[in-house]
């Protein structure tokens, strides 16, 4: 700030440079006043707080972020309840089937009763492939495998679905062994009945009907011996049997054979990836299978097979139905729970972004009660220095007094 002597000087006017000084400053301060209260902030420029400034921009990138990843979230989750939907109406279709099946596995639903009713189990499956090929959700596909993602090996396996315990307190299936091999194994279901051939030895008949194919094979005819264990084995399939007495005669087991299926890493065909967080890497991956009857294996459920396997192929379809049934009810358990999860991370995005806001319009936004302060303060020190600046640069004038 200028220094004045104390003299009179009429070369340089050292009040009125100091009064302008001062006013200048003030009015800086009012127009950086007027800026900060027009906008509502109090950095509005870099130079206003470099540091400050870089953190807020950086704040706000995060709260934009949370905010686009909430939206991003309820898209996933509309997509999700579509594709629930669509698993929904496969599961009435499938329980429909699976009655039909059951009907059809008695002996008194006569031959055509037998045609008619897998003329409705083959339009039913025609819609499973249907719903499986147009569910979409934005024009992408859901259910038909193309964002399946990485799929683990599904080892072979059976299920002895009935009548393992036979009528003299003992197992009549004592063990099942599967092999792990993708070429021989194919699902299907074993028939076994025990007949009577003597007092001592009873004749075993095993009959096998494939899903896959919808035809059917009498394996074996082996006779087992009271206290004495036999063993056939077909397609990977390795069935041993405790001897067999006349009470076990005309008792009837099924084993339920699935196949082995090998791990998918299905390169072109990637799990979704939904990005529900502000930063790389936060995202949600969802696989979701195909539910064609194929990928169910429910392609060839047969109702109306034809000949001494016809009561074995509508058995067979109810263990595939059921099998179906079980994948569905994985699935849609895997989309609820990816659901919770969604809506969980948008409650977890809103709080974020909510408080990251608070912390960017902590820096940023302008404490409008103390600036209203400050801006009546600076106008009133302008109008003072205008007026001392107008009397400074009449003060020379007393030199003129000199002369008189």
């Amino acid at each position: 700030m200028p220094n004045s002597t104390g003299g009179i000087s009429v070369a340089n006017n050292l009040l009125a440079n100091t009064a302008l000084f001062n006013l200048n400053k003030n009015q800086q301060t009012l127009g950086n006043l007027v800026k900060q209260l027009s906008s509502g902030l109090r950095v509005n420029t870099a130079a206003d707080d470099p540091s400050g400034l870089g953190i807020a921009e950086n704040l706000q990138a995060q709260v934009n972020g949370f905010d686009t990843a909430v939206r991003n979230v309820q898209d996933a989750n509309n997509a999700a309840n579509v594709a629930d939907g669509a698993l929904s109406s496969v599961t009435n279709i499938l329980q429909r089937v699976r009655s039909l099946a059951i009907e059809a596995s008695s002996d008194i639903t006569s031959t055509n009763d037998k045609a008619n009713l897998q003329a409705e189990v083959s339009q039913l499956l025609l819609e499973v492939n249907r719903i499986s090929q147009n569910t979409n959700f934005n024009g992408i596909n859901l259910l038909d495998g193309s964002h399946q993602g990485f799929q683990p090996t599904t080892n072979a396996a059976f299920t002895i679905t009935s009548n393992a315990d036979v009528g003299a307190g003992g197992n009549l299936i004592q063990t099942v062994a599967v092999s792990t091999s993708a070429n021989t194994i194919v699902d299907g279901s074993l028939e076994l009945q025990v007949a009577q051939l003597n007092a001592t030895q009873q004749a075993l008949i095993v009959n096998f009907f494939t899903s896959s194919t919808g035809v059917g094979a009498q394996i074996s005819v082996i006779t087992l011996t009271a206290g004495t264990a036999a063993a056939i084995n077909f397609d990977g399939v390795t069935v041993t049997f405790s001897g067999a007495a006349t009470v076990d005669v005309g008792i009837t087991s099924f084993v339920k054979i699935t196949q082995f299926i090998t791990a998918a890493s299905n390169p072109t065909s990637p799990a979704f990836n939904f990005q529900s967080g502000a930063n790389e890497g936060a995202t949600i991956q969802v696989g979701l299978l195909s539910t064609s009857t194929s990928s169910l294996r429910i392609t060839n459920v047969n109702l109306a097979t034809t000949g001494g396997f016809a009561f074995l192929g509508a058995e067979d379809a109810i263990g595939q139905i059921d099998l179906a049934l079980n994948t569905i009810n994985t699935q849609r358990a895997q989309l609820g729970a990816v659901i919770t999860r969604l809506n969980i991370d948008a409650d977890n995005d809103n709080t974020a972004s909510v408080n990251l806001q608070a912390s960017e319009s902590a820096i940023r936004d302008l404490n409008v009660g103390q600036a209203t302060s400050d801006y009546n303060k600076a106008q009133i020190l302008v109008q003072i220095g205008t007026t001392v600046l107008a009397q400074s640069n009449t003060n020379a004038q007393t030199v003129l007094g000199l002369f008189r």
